[in-house]
């Protein structure tokens, strides 16, 4: 093997010593030509949320249930069914797992089909519809493992990858260092060219009260994780329990507006009756309003039915049905409100 020698003078470029050979600059194009021939957008997987070709980070505390977020998303796009109730493109899916056992993986996936009927098709979800690449324990610096990742996705057609989770595919890099972390966007930037497939990817909130930052920065680590991808959709825990507001912040679509969804085993539903705004926080304040607050506004000591608060709480306090429920039998176990054949008073 010939070993290279260079001038200590001479400027070497390390990407080209190792043959790293960069691709070729396109040619610069005036803006009377472009607009005469605009690009096509590439087909969306997720209807107002993800091109085919972009890239998506869900983020979402620790045990937020992103994985099984993930597989019900590739669930819906193999079968071409609704995804948190956004309309998905059917297009080939491959899951790329990183950290489950295949065994609990299996479990999950027969959990979620149980659970969704309609993904299968006469019982069936299609041969080729959803691949599973199961890489526990071949975790890897991107940078070493996408040539190889390319390799055998270049056998398929696939619309959507799913990579699960960001961490294991670090190497030595950094999660806090925005130079690090823009070079492993770069390599998910790559793949996703290659492929020509959206590429989704989970990553983990920081510590502390994500409710006192601006949902973009609630992420772990460098802010380069935010400001790369195409789609981000963020988990914050709400104040009911298992129930998270999302939170889209796209680059190429109209903003979504916020919504809850609802964790009931084994899926994550929409839980349009409850108020994306009531996000929980630490030390006890993670109510709408106090218990008094609550009183004032919507009960009197004349009786009202269940259906009457609701409304009234809706125009008064932007709250939720499963809220309104929950201030209700707080307060009746305090005995500050009576109850009796469906309505409601405050005891005197």
């Amino acid at each position: 093997m010939e070993i290279k020698t260079y001038d200590p003078s001479e400027q070497v470029d390390p990407a080209v010593d190792l043959g790293a050979i960069p691709l070729p600059l396109p040619d610069i194009c005036f803006f009377e030509d472009f607009a005469a021939n605009p690009p096509s957008p590439p087909p969306q997987v997720i209807e107002g949320i993800l091109h085919r070709g972009c890239k998506m980070l869900l983020g979402g505390t620790s045990k937020s249930n992103k994985s099984w977020c993930l597989l019900d998303l590739a669930l819906s796009v193999a079968s071409g069914q609704p995804w948190w109730g956004r309309p998905c493109a059917k297009m080939a899916v491959v899951y790329i797992n990183f950290e489950l056992q295949p065994w609990a993986l299996a479990q999950r996936l027969n959990a979620l089909c149980a659970a969704r009927p309609e993904v299968l098709a006469d019982g069936h979800l299609g041969r080729q519809a959803l691949a599973l690449w199961n890489l526990r324990g071949r975790n890897a610096d991107l940078t070493l493992l996408r040539p190889k990742l390319e390799e055998h996705l270049a056998k398929f057609d696939f619309g959507l990858i799913i990579l699960d989770p960001a961490y294991k595919v670090l190497g030595n890099r950094d999660e806090n260092a925005n130079g690090e972390i823009a070079d492993l966007m770069n390599e998910l930037e790559a793949l996703a060219q290659k492929t020509g497939a959206a590429l989704v990817v989970a990553h983990h909130f920081a510590k502390g009260d994500s409710t006192a930052k601006l949902a973009i920065d609630r992420m772990s680590g460098a802010g380069a994780w935010a400001r790369d991808p195409d789609s981000i959709m963020i988990l914050t825990p709400h104040e009911e329990p298992d129930c998270f507001t999302v939170t889209s912040i796209l680059r190429n679509l109209p903003q979504v507006p916020e919504f809850v969804v609802a964790w009931e085993f084994p899926l994550m539903k929409v839980a349009s009756d409850l108020n994306p705004a009531a996000l929980r926080r630490p030390q006890g304040r993670n109510k709408v309003c106090t218990d008094k607050e609550f009183m004032d506004a919507v009960l009197t000591s004349d009786p009202k039915s269940f259906g009457t608060i609701v409304k009234d709480a809706a125009s008064a306090l932007n709250m939720g049905k499963r809220s309104v429920s929950n201030y209700l039998n707080r307060l009746m176990e305090a005995g500050l409100v009576r109850s009796s054949a469906g309505v409601y008073w405050v005891q005197k």
